[in-house]
């Protein structure tokens, strides 16, 4: 990891609080409204507002991951769960499973948009699509929800597939921490809909439109980009406003190569004059290549990335 400049290490906590409460405060009326609107374009408005910044969210949610939602480490905790309660997935979970991507990033545990010849390619492109569709994010809540009513089952599945593990070893984050985290999810989801009288079918509508962008761009900045550790993410070029709306999660490379700079300085990281690819360009290509055949042996995960620089104040 490059050493992060000076000039950007402060996080701007107030722009972070008040996005994180205006975009929560967003996601809960747009659910309330989506329970009483009768047209069918005013519940595809809500659809649609509701599958963009579910993205914010969750772009807030990735800066708590990495500490720099705000820089008072209480304050970080609290938008951070505040951020995960819709998505819904425990903030301090997530800090300890993000970080075993960037560990991990174009690995062959990492290593979704290619196969080896001794690999199923079908398998793999079964796969791969299922993911552009939005399936990868209906995995999660059952994953969960798992770990929070018999964590001795999901940490003995966790541990065959590889997957989630490393929250039993950390030194401190409590698994207890987590589960209650979670619990707070399941009962902000379930009153949000008894209170709204939200139906079930309406809130899988909202949820598949928000998976759908979610899962299909989750990987996008990763997808055929070099077998590297650190410099295997692109820096893609947003349409706007998606790219402020999505807090730069496009501009991967700088944040790979910068994990702790906080999202509104990610685009003065990079070089005047910049050539990007287009990010709706290569979103597209995801569709129409696939997983390709590779021979080239992956990076060695990484043991850790040192932070070097703890962001300030602002």
């Amino acid at each position: 990891m490059s050493s992060t400049p000076r000039d950007f290490r402060s996080i701007p906590n107030r722009l972070n609080t008040f996005l994180t409460l205006a975009i929560v405060s967003a996601l809960v009326g747009l659910l309330v409204l989506g329970a009483r609107v009768e047209r069918g374009w005013a519940l595809g408005l809500c659809v649609a507002a509701f599958a963009l910044l579910f993205q914010t969210q969750f772009a807030l949610l990735h800066e708590a991951s990495h500490l720099k939602l705000h820089s008072n480490p209480t304050w970080n905790r609290w938008l951070g769960v505040l951020s995960g309660l819709l998505f819904p997935i425990s903030s301090s979970m997530l800090s300890i499973t993000h970080w075993s991507h960037h560990l991990k990033n174009r690995s062959d545990q990492e290593m979704f948009d290619l196969y080896y010849p001794h690999q199923s390619r079908v398998g793999r492109t079964i796969g791969w699509y299922l993911m552009l569709v939005g399936f990868w994010y209906w995995i999660i809540p059952p994953f969960l929800l798992l770990l929070l009513v018999a964590p001795g089952v999901f940490r003995r599945m966790s541990e065959r597939l590889h997957v989630a593990e490393a929250i039993f070893r950390h030194e401190s984050i409590s698994v207890g921490r987590i589960r209650l985290e979670l619990l707070l999810c399941v009962l902000t989801l379930t009153g949000v809909c008894v209170l709204s009288g939200l139906s079930g079918a309406r809130l899988a509508l909202f949820y598949a439109a928000a998976a759908a962008i979610w899962s299909g761009t989750n990987y996008l900045e990763h997808s055929y980009a070099p077998r590297d550790v650190l410099a295997g993410a692109f820096n893609l070029q947003a349409p706007w406003p998606y790219g402020w709306l999505n807090l730069h999660r496009e501009l991967d490379f700088n944040h790979h190569a910068y994990p702790d700079v906080a999202w509104v300085h990610l685009p003065a990281l990079s070089p005047p004059q910049e050539q990007r690819r287009s990010y709706v360009l290569h979103y597209l290509r995801q569709w129409t290549t696939g997983p390709m055949l590779t021979h080239e042996p992956g990076p060695e995960p990484l043991k850790d990335i040192p932070r070097q620089y703890p962001c300030a104040s602002s």
